[in-house]
């Protein structure tokens, strides 16, 4: 696996932006293939940036001998949508990025192998960029989403949410930003698959289970729950199983710690 920092101008935004990218490294026997690699485009949670997932959880060590490449944009604080305040981030992460990466990349072209996840905001984003962008996100995985936006306007510190959703958050009203409504929307063809997950110390876990619940009636679904909070330490268990699932296989290389330090390899 290499690893490198990537910097370019957004047209979408048009500004510089940045990020990291982990990309698969021919010498492993899991990567010897003439196939493009499948791609993952993590998103990060409020008041971090691209460098949340490589300093705080252990997929650099997960994707060691995957045919995966994981693509870790930055968002600000954006909630990954078209902002009240004018940043088109949805067009930026769903749009202008899986573009960067197939013409930069060698990666499948089947949507089926593309997966956008985050957590918590970047949970959010993953799924309103993944549901309204059914075409591009056969996967979508979202780590203890922070789905309702009217329930966590007060929770987020230095986040001035009316930026992103404007006035009384005008915006999360509409279907396109409206994680429940669009589950309806998406075409019954064009479902892409679920993988969602809370734990049960988590604020969020109410809305969590909510969403789900209301993907089981017309989308292929997995869910994981369990003890844990709003944190890595829970997230980091996770994004193992989020692995064997997206990849149909076991991870069996490398410990990873689990909650109070149980291995759970």
């Amino acid at each position: 696996m290499a690893w490198g920092t990537f910097n370019f101008r957004s047209s979408a935004l048009n500004m510089p932006v940045e990020a990291e990218v982990l990309i698969p490294q021919p010498g492993y026997k899991s990567l010897s293939q003439k196939e493009g690699y499948k791609v993952i485009v993590l998103l990060h949670g409020a008041n971090n940036d691209r460098t949340e997932w490589l300093l705080k959880s252990q997929i650099a060590d997960m994707v060691r001998e995957l045919p995966v490449l994981v693509f870790m944009p930055s968002g600000k604080n954006s909630f990954y949508i078209n902002t009240w305040n004018g940043y088109r981030y949805m067009d930026y992460i769903s749009i202008e990025i899986p573009s960067f990466i197939r013409k930069h990349f060698r990666v499948s072209k089947r949507k089926e192998d593309w997966l956008i996840a985050g957590e918590s905001m970047g949970g959010y984003g993953a799924v309103i960029n993944g549901l309204n962008h059914p075409d591009t996100f056969g996967n979508i995985a979202e780590f203890s989403g922070a789905l309702d936006v009217f329930a966590i306007q007060e929770q987020i510190p230095g986040v001035n949410m009316k930026n992103m959703f404007g006035p009384d958050l005008l915006l999360a009203n509409e279907e396109r930003y409206n994680p429940f409504a669009l589950l309806e929307a998406v075409p019954v063809e064009k479902r892409p698959r679920l993988f969602v997950c809370c734990g049960n110390e988590d604020s969020l876990y109410a809305v969590n289970q909510r969403f789900c619940a209301a993907a089981e009636t017309g989308y292929d679904v997995i869910s994981h729950w369990g003890i844990g909070g709003h944190e890595f330490q829970y997230w980091n268990e996770r994004l193992k199983e989020m692995f064997a699932w997206f990849c149909d296989c076991e991870l069996k290389q490398g410990n990873f710690m689990g909650r109070n330090g149980n291995d759970f390899r």
